[in-house]
């Protein structure tokens, strides 16, 4: 079974996700190279829901949920944290409001207000399509027993105390400790940065035997983001007992973030058609950043969800 949960339910009487957040997820040998399965972290089962998104959505909603009776999101049509917040927050017996730019007869076209919908979610509409515009009506519509999810699934460091922006990352810390002792090159997704933050801040506790990142950035540039938040955690990203070294598709047009490359894929491994498909086929077209050996490790942050895997836990079907 890809999936580190024994056991697959929505009910907290069956299991309790909490309670997996430090189950490490596999490296897997495929092709001479190696590969972090964070998209194994499925409490739903593998094409459900999955990845380091969902392990640190679940921490959130477990460490701050007592006394709140609802979740508050807002976030584009196509993102999975309408999805996600929708499911995390069913599965922890609070409903969810959800601010998207749509209209009420079509809203229920697109894949991820559907999930959500099958988990009780209601949505409001937001005015106009920019983030800007729907936070905004996020932050209107929190009341005090509100649990706001914010925008990419993270604590913003300059909201919230420096140790909690720590244990928020040290859950996905942890994931390094498996790591291959081969590797030497480690190659990870820069989007929101939130997966890579806990990357860094576990290579930077004990790198093994890694002495080069490689990250792939698939948005805007992020990296002062990165070192001003590492900071708070008492890490100097310019004294890493490793080197780090950078790649942006996005400012080298190779890809907007927007952009889905469909159909990549490897030994079986189809990857995340926004995060690590653009990776892979920039890596293709250029050989001499992936040698094909055991010293290399591709870090999968997690794949896309399969509708069908998750329909049969739908708590409200009537919506779907």
């Amino acid at each position: 079974m890809n999936t580190v949960f024994p056991e697959l339910s929505l009910d907290r009487q069956q299991v309790q996700w909490e309670n997996f957040l430090g189950a490490l997820t596999p490296w897997e040998h495929r092709g001479g190279i190696w590969f972090k399965r964070d998209d194994y972290f499925a409490p739903l089962g593998y094409g459900g829901p999955n990845g380091s998104k969902m392990r640190q959505l679940i921490w959130y909603i477990n460490r701050y949920r007592p006394e709140k009776t609802h979740i508050v999101t807002g976030a584009s049509i196509q993102s999975p944290q309408l999805s996600m917040s929708a499911i995390v927050g069913a599965h922890y017996g609070l409903r969810s409001r959800q601010i998207v730019y749509s209209k009420p007869d079509s809203v229920l076209r697109h894949e991820n207000p559907r999930i959500a919908a099958g988990f009780g979610a209601v949505f409001e509409y937001a005015s106009g399509p920019y983030n800007p515009i729907i936070q905004r009506k996020v932050a209107n519509l929190t009341q005090p027993s509100s649990l706001v999810v914010e925008y990419g699934i993270t604590l913003p460091h300059e909201r919230y105390p420096a140790d909690d922006v720590r244990k928020f990352h040290e859950v996905g810390a942890h994931q390094v400790s498996n790591l291959p002792e081969q590797v030497r090159t480690l190659i990870a997704p820069a989007g929101s940065c939130n997966s890579l933050c806990s990357i860094l801040l576990g290579l930077s506790r004990n790198p093994v035997n890694v002495d080069r990142l490689f990250t792939v950035g698939i948005g805007p540039e992020k990296r002062e983001w990165v070192s001003e938040r590492m900071g708070l955690m008492g890490v100097d990203v310019n004294a890493l007992p490793f080197r780090w070294d950078h790649h942006s598709l996005h400012t080298t047009k190779f890809a907007k973030y927007s952009d889905k490359f469909t159909g990549e894929q490897f030994e079986g491994i189809m990857f995340h058609p926004t995060y690590e498909a653009k990776m892979w086929r920039w890596l293709r077209q250029n050989p001499d950043a992936l040698p094909r050996d055991d010293t290399v490790g591709f870090w999968i942050v997690g794949s896309a969800p399969n509708p069908k895997v998750i329909e049969p836990f739908f708590t409200h079907r009537s919506l779907s």
